[in-house]
């Protein structure tokens, strides 16, 4: 499964990204040593900046130069490019990147609203940041909004 290190520029596209279920790393990279770093671990180094397009260390390696400057557009370049399927949506934290935790509703009743505890029996938990996530609104927003973007065909989830 690809994972990518998304630069700074390119915010939206690493959300959306994680929200797919791919390791979406977001920084701010300036030093070749540390993109190389992730390079050798897999990495696939998502950016648009022109210092890196003619920088020759990078010649042959995992870079991929994003052409849009709008993020639904980058993300559907980017799931043709590395032919990308849904197949873990939501299941990475937004936030943070951490894979996310299946919990049961009973071990989150003190930590979540009373009115989703009434209104949902799925949830998710990020063991880093301690974010709780559950299939509201937002996911269904999310989703429409990738239906948008790739149609209603690509995702049956």
């Amino acid at each position: 499964m690809e994972k990518f290190l998304v630069d700074i520029m390119l915010g939206k596209l690493a959300r959306w990204l994680r929200i797919l279920g791919y390791d979406a790393i977001y920084a701010n990279i300036k030093e070749i040593h540390i993109l190389f770093y992730y390079l050798e671990n897999g990495y696939i180094f998502l950016t648009r900046r022109g210092q890196w397009k003619n920088c020759r260390h990078l010649k042959g390696k995992a870079v991929y130069f994003v052409q849009s400057d709008k993020w639904p557009e980058q993300l559907k370049e980017i799931v043709n490019k590395y032919n990308l399927k849904p197949y873990y949506l939501f299941s990475r934290c937004i936030v943070c990147n951490t894979p996310l935790v299946k919990k049961e509703k009973n071990e989150l009743l003190l930590t979540i609203p009373e009115y989703v505890a009434h209104s949902f029996s799925q949830f998710k938990f990020c063991p880093k940041c301690k974010r709780i996530y559950w299939p509201g609104t937002h996911q269904k927003r999310m989703r429409e909004k990738l239906k948008e973007i790739f149609g209603e065909n690509w995702i049956l989830l």
